[in-house]
C-alpha cells in the first residue's frame, strides 16, 4: 500500500525529494578553494538552491561560447558534487549590457547567454556522465545583473554562467519531466 511507497523513497535518494544542499555547498567550498580564492567562481545558497557562479573571464573568451580546456578541472569538481545529489540542475547564462558587435557570431546577448549555458551543460554532461535529463537551460542576457554595468569591474561580474542545483522550492517551479 501507500506505506511501502514512503519507505522506498527514504531508501532511494533519487526518488522524489530534492536533497538538502548545505552539505553540497560545504563540500564544494572545500573542492573549489583555489577557484573561490581567485574569484573565478562564487558559491551562494539562495532560496531556490545552491548557485555556483562561473565568471566569464575565467571560463569563456569574450564573445564566444567555447569553454577553454584548462577549465575542465574546475567543471569536473562541480560535476562530482552534482553526481551525489538527485536534484534538478539549471544552467543560467548572463551577459553584461554591452550590445554585441554587428559582426559578432551571435545575434544578441540573449543568444550568447543561452549558448554559454548550453556549452556549460554539455561540458558537465560530457566530462562526467551526468544525465542531461536533469538539466534545464536559461538565458537572461543582461537582465539579471549582480553588479553595476556602468564600469568594467561590474560588467565583468555580470558576465557569468550560474549552475543552480535546485532545492525543493526551485524544483517545484520547473515543469514536470517524463
Amino acid at each position: 500500500g501507500p506505506g511501502g511507497q514512503t519507505k522506498l523513497s527514504k531508501k532511494d535518494p533519487t526518488e522524489g525529494r530534492a536533497a538538502e544542499l548545505t552539505p553540497t555547498k560545504n563540500a564544494l567550498v572545500d573542492l573549489l578553494k583555489d577557484e573561490l580564492k581567485t574569484g573565478k567562481m562564487q558559491l551562494s545558497l539562495e532560496e531556490r538552491g545552491l548557485v555556483i557562479s562561473f565568471s566569464q573571464s575565467a571560463f569563456f573568451p569574450s564573445g564566444t561560447d567555447e569553454i577553454p580546456a584548462e577549465t575542465y578541472d574546475s567543471i569536473r569538481k562541480v560535476a562530482s558534487a552534482i553526481q551525489k545529489v538527485p536534484n534538478p540542475i539549471r544552467c543560467e547564462g548572463h551577459t553584461d549590457s554591452v550590445p554585441l558587435r554587428p559582426d559578432a557570431r551571435f545575434q544578441s546577448n540573449w543568444e550568447l547567454s543561452a549558448s554559454r549555458a548550453i556549452a556549460m551543460m554539455e561540458a558537465l554532461t560530457a566530462c562526467c556522465d551526468l544525465d542531461s535529463r536533469r538539466f534545464s537551460i536559461a538565458g537572461y542576457a543582461d537582465n539579471a545583473p549582480i553588479a553595476d554595468n556602468n564600469d568594467d569591474a561590474g560588467r565583468m561580474r555580470n558576465r557569468r554562467v550560474d549552475i543552480v542545483i535546485l532545492n525543493g522550492i526551485g524544483a517545484s517551479q520547473e515543469p514536470t519531466k517524463q
